[in-house]
Parts: structure tokens; C-alpha cells; sequence
């Protein structure tokens, strides 16, 4: 008999029991990171070929394709993921999937590829930022995109910051058509729906790669971070957009950046592998910080402290105490690069989600963490990397000592 499945089969299985009439059920899984079940009935007679036919498909709990971004609600309990055109909402919890949506802008049959991604606060909205430049507001409840600023920008939507203020939310998007664009969500008169209408612009010299705001609540006190292409990274005064400071020392362009629940320091990291720490007060460089074998993706600081995770293209989370300046976790786990991250608002747990189309969550424990016994466990990883290849150290003492009788042999034979 012949499967006829939608997309490339990565691997199948028969289903225990038989079919009427003595066929088999096959479950298929595909590169679509989807499981489909087709039933394949008993060949006729003749020398007749039987085909299957697809009984169930069961594509709700994973992506297509890699996850570009994640974050999470102000209660911890909903999570929101977005891939090339998939939007997933997530119980927390319960690690289930609620919702799955495609993320087409209204009127259009065809899905926009998500890149960044934020919930509008009551928790009941997510803001979307896609690479063809859309702004999308996605509704929570039915998985219908509710509102849609098609060309919003000129390019690639990069990264969007989101606060909250009398009421009101205000949203800063990042794009690769230079500009910081502020935006205000409001509720049409009408529908009740939410719409977000542009208020202001920030040009800038060169690309824009990431945009985040402080975390006071005084409005005079608020800061605006927009990391470029140009390696560098400017703030300004939200109220006004007046310049105040312009960070440099990265060698390549800032990827990701986050600011201390106090205001007090501020947290980057790059394309050149280095975490950087920086002080508000003057802008003075406190610490580079390595320990990524390559870019960092992605950057957020744990609760009210000055602890930060960092995620990189290596497929590794590190877990960084910002005061001491040191590493404290590497947590290991996914098989490529992660993109992504979302931390509770008292840091009990961290999800991590990359191009592995994996979401995994890392909960805090109770047990004791001692740093010299990370570092030596980071080495020992390190030390068992042997010529680009992962191998035990009891593996590698015992090559090397095959290695070395060979050697001997061939010494006494000269």
C-alpha cells in the first residue's frame, strides 16, 4: 500500500490493533513537527494497490518551524510563542496548548512571519511585530487578529517594548527601517476593540535591532534603549525623545538588552558573544562578561534583583548575578540555537524557546548552588569536546591510551 502524508515524513509507526476488514493505521510523523494517522486497508485482489486515507492530524502542540519569540502574561499563567506564522498560547501550569492561531493580517489569506511579540496589559491581548513590517493585535480568547497596521513600518519589525500609564498602553517598535515608532492602544468607540494608533517617531542612523524601555513607573524618569546596527546603544527621554547617552564597546551589533528593576544598570548582549553590563548614571562600562561560544539572542533580568538570563545561538541559557559580576547556572537542553526568553515576574521560572521548536521552563529550586562546582562541570564539558566532537572524559583517556601504545609500538620497531 502507499501513505500519502501532507509534508516530508520524518518517521512512522504501525498503531497496535487491526483495522475491519484486516487493515493498519500508520502514525506518521512529519518536518512540520506535526503527527498524522492514516488507515491502510486490506490490498484487493487483482494486483491493486491500496492507498491510505488520513483519519486524524494532530498539529495543535508544536511549531512548524523555529520559535522566534516568547513572552508571558502579567500573572505568569498564560505564555504566548510565535513562530514564521503560527501564534500559540500556552497554559503555564497545566504545559498545555490553548490556542493556535495563524497570524494573517485582516483580509489577508496569507500568514505573516512573526518575529517579536508582547502581551497589551489585561492580558486578553498580544501584540504582534512581523518581518513584511505589520503590526498585528491578536485576541487572546477567539485566536482572531482583531487589529492590523499592514506597512506599519518599511521593514522588518524587529523587536516592541510595551508599558503601561494611566490606564493607557503605550508600545515602541524597533525596525530595520531605522525608525523607533511609539505607539498608543486604545479601545475603538465602536467595537470595543483594541486599536493602536501611531503617536510618535525616533530616526536613527542605522537599523534598528532591539528597543526596550526602564522599568520606573514615574513617566519624567522613563528611559527609551534602542540598540542599531552601528554597534552601539542610544537612550533617550521617553517624554521628550531628548538624547541622554550613548553606549559603546560592543564590536558587532546588540542583539538584546534589559534594564534592572531599579534603573540602575543596564544589561546587553551582542553578536560578539560578550555580555556587556553598563551604569546609567554616566554610562561607564562596569563589566564584559564571556562565556557564549556564540551570539546572544536574547536577554532578561530575573524579578526585583540584578540576576539576568541570557540565551545564545550555541543552544545554551546562562543564569548571571549582575552585582559580582559572574556566571552562577548553564542550563543545557536544546539541540539549537535558542532565540528566545521569558522570565515570571518573581523569577520562580524561565521559559526558553528556540529554532529547535522546542518551549522549555526552567523552574527555580531549593537546592544550593556552589559556583566552583559549576565551573568545573562547565569545564569538564568543555575538556570532553575533543576535535569538535562530544566525547566522555573516560573516552578520551582511553583513546589517548590506545593512542599512545600504537606510538611505543611503532617507537620499538624503529
Amino acid at each position: 500500500g502507499v501513505v500519502r502524508a501532507a509534508h516530508k515524513v520524518r518517521g512512522f509507526a504501525f498503531v497496535p490493533g487491526a483495522e475491519r476488514g484486516g487493515g493498519v493505521r500508520i502514525a506518521t510523523a512529519l518536518a512540520t513537527n506535526s503527527l498524522e494517522v492514516h488507515s491502510l486497508p486490506r490490498p484487493g485482489g487483482g494486483g491493486t494497490v491500496a492507498t491510505a486515507e488520513r483519519v486524524a492530524t494532530m498539529d495543535m502542540h508544536g511549531h512548524p518551524t523555529g520559535i522566534r519569540s516568547t513572552c508571558l502574561s502579567s500573572d505568569d499563567r498564560l505564555a504566548c510563542t510565535v513562530s514564521k506564522s503560527v501564534v500559540k498560547v500556552w497554559n503555564v501550569r497545566g504545559r498545555s496548548c490553548l490556542r493556535s492561531a495563524a497570524a494573517s493580517p485582516s483580509g489577508s489569506r496569507s500568514a505573516s512571519y512573526c518575529l517579536c511579540s508582547s502581551f497589551l496589559p489585561g492580558d486578553g491581548h498580544v501584540i504582534l511585530g512581523t518581518r513584511e513590517g505589520h503590526l498585528l493585535i491578536l485576541d487572546v480568547a477567539s485566536g482572531d487578529v482583531v487589529f492590523s497596521e499592514e506597512d506599519a513600518h518599511d521593514g522588518a519589525i524587529w523587536s516592541l517594548d510595551v508599558y503601561e500609564e494611566r490606564g493607557k498602553a503605550f508600545v515602541a517598535t524597533g525596525s530595520a527601517d531605522k525608525l523607533v515608532k511609539m505607539w498608543e492602544v486604545e479601545a475603538d468607540g465602536e467595537t470595543g476593540r483594541p486599536a493602536a494608533e501611531h503617536v510618535r517617531s525616533l530616526q536613527m542612523s542605522d537599523d534598528v535591532m532591539c528597543v526596550r524601555f526602564s522599568k520606573t513607573r514615574e513617566p519624567t524618569k522613563r528611559l527609551v534603549f534602542v540598540a542599531s546596527l552601528d554597534s552601539t546603544i542610544k537612550v533617550f527621554f521617553n517624554d521628550s525623545l531628548k538624547f541622554f547617552l550613548s553606549l559603546y564597546g560592543h564590536k558587532l551589533p546588540v542583539l538584546a538588552l534589559d534594564c534592572s528593576a531599579d534603573d540602575a544598570i543596564l544589561a546587553s548582549g551582542s553578536a560578539d558573544k560578550s555580555v556587556k553590563i553598563w551604569g546609567l548614571d554616566f554610562g561607564d562600562t562596569h563589566r564584559t562578561l564571556y562565556g557564549h561560544e556564540d551570539s546572544v539572542t536574547d536577554l532578561r533580568f530575573a524579578g526585583r534583583s540584578r540576576h539576568f538570563f541570557t540565551s545564545s545561538k550555541d543552544g545554551t541559557v546562562r543564569y548571571w548575578d549582575g552585582d559580582k559580576f559572574e556566571q552562577i547556572l548553564l542550563l543545557r537542553g536544546h539541540s539549537m540555537e535558542v532565540c528566545a526568553l521569558a522570565v515570571s515576574r518573581g523569577g520562580s521560572f524561565v521559559l526558553s524557546a528556540g529554532m529547535d521548536r522546542q518551549v522549555r521552563v526552567w523552574e527555580r529550586t531549593r537546592d544550593m548552588v556552589f559556583l566552583d562546582e559549576e565551573r568545573e562541570r562547565e569545564l569538564e564539558g568543555m575538556f570532553d569536546r575533543v576535535d569538535g566532537r562530544d566525547e566522555s572524559t573516560a573516552d578520551a583517556l582511553r583513546r589517548a591510551g590506545q593512542d599512545g601504545g600504537e606510538d611505543d609500538g611503532d617507537g620499538g620497531e624503529g
